[in-house]
């Protein structure tokens, strides 16, 4: 962020991962029968459920508090705009992780027996009240704020989720992540990352977020369009070194060339994880599980000054 710290360009991904792990955890059992989804509740999955989602919420939640906020003095809650960093990137990661926190607590509710309805409202809305529990302690540090764009995108993330899952009882419409190497990292390391194991985290113009159309699920000749292939869509920027704009000084004083700061619009086709089934109970709960990686095909990305085809795009 220009105005405050950057936080929340590593944030939603991270806790996108810890989602994923909690919904792995739960369905670690080996044989087939105990990935069915029982007739009635199951207390031994209940129990399950409830133990592995509180204890990872709590473990997730107390990290963050201690390593996000500890260095920072507490405040009354305020808010804080940052709409207009980062050219809205930060807004679609939160959709992502609401989105996947809201399809990881459906998932697992239904393996532990509740019903469907049940299942999409309470597993549904997992994720956006793990992300207003982090935004409320954004509100009480005097290094952030309460952010209302951030509040938004988890609303529409978790909507999504709940409306498709409601009308459709599947999801025909799911958002993704991918993430390539780019250059300004080097320019702004302390922000953008120092590595490649934390740069795929922190530099926006790298990461790319989709909406990815399953083709079959929305009644497209399957004659042509297997089960498996899906239609995606992304969004990304380019030229980023700072949230709102781009200063011409680093941390160390040096002057930083002046990079033109764009959106970007991709087209690409992806795998839907979710209609690959496979004779492998836990292989298929895995693939449920990395639902949200956007699987590395050709694309076509249109810029302001103009197109260029991608053979390759992750």
């Amino acid at each position: 962020m220009q105005g405050k710290l950057n936080k929340y360009n590593k944030g939603p991904i991270v806790i996108i991962i810890g989602f994923f792990f909690m919904h792995q955890c739960c369905f670690s059992q080996t044989t087939a029968r105990l990935f069915e989804i029982p007739d009635s509740v199951s207390r031994v999955r209940t129990w399950s459920v409830g133990s592995v989602s509180s204890l990872g919420t709590g473990i997730t939640l107390g990290i963050l508090s201690k390593e996000w906020y500890g260095d920072y003095q507490t405040v009354p809650f305020h808010f804080f705009n940052d709409n207009d960093e980062w050219l809205q990137m930060d807004k679609l990661g939160h959709g992502l992780a609401s989105f996947y926190g809201g399809y990881y607590g459906y998932n697992v509710l239904r393996w532990s027996g509740l019903k469907e309805k049940k299942s999409i409202f309470y597993g549904g809305m997992y994720g956006f009240c793990f992300l207003l529990a982090t935004e409320i302690m954004d509100g009480f540090s005097q290094a952030w704020g309460a952010s209302g764009g951030d509040l938004l995108s988890n609303g529409l993330g978790t909507g999504l989720f709940m409306v498709q899952q409601l009308y459709f009882n599947k999801q025909i419409i799911t958002p993704k992540f991918s993430y390539w190497p780019t250059k300004y990292a080097g320019y702004r390391p302390s922000l953008l990352g120092d590595s490649h194991w934390n740069r795929w985290l922190k530099d926006y113009n790298g990461q790319v977020y989709w909406l990815s159309f399953s083709l079959s699920d929305m009644n497209v000749n399957s004659k042509f369009f297997p089960k498996w292939l899906s239609l995606a869509i992304g969004y990304s920027g380019d030229g980023m070194v700072g949230g709102a704009s781009n200063p011409f000084f680093n941390e160390e004083g040096e002057p930083l060339p002046m990079f033109n700061r764009q959106r970007e619009l991709y087209v690409s086709i992806d795998l839907n994880f979710q209609n690959i089934k496979t004779k492998y109970s836990f292989l298929n709960a895995f693939f449920k599980g990395v639902s949200f990686v956007k699987f590395p095909a050709s694309a076509i990305r249109f810029r302001k000054e103009g197109l260029k085809f991608i053979p390759i795009h992750f």
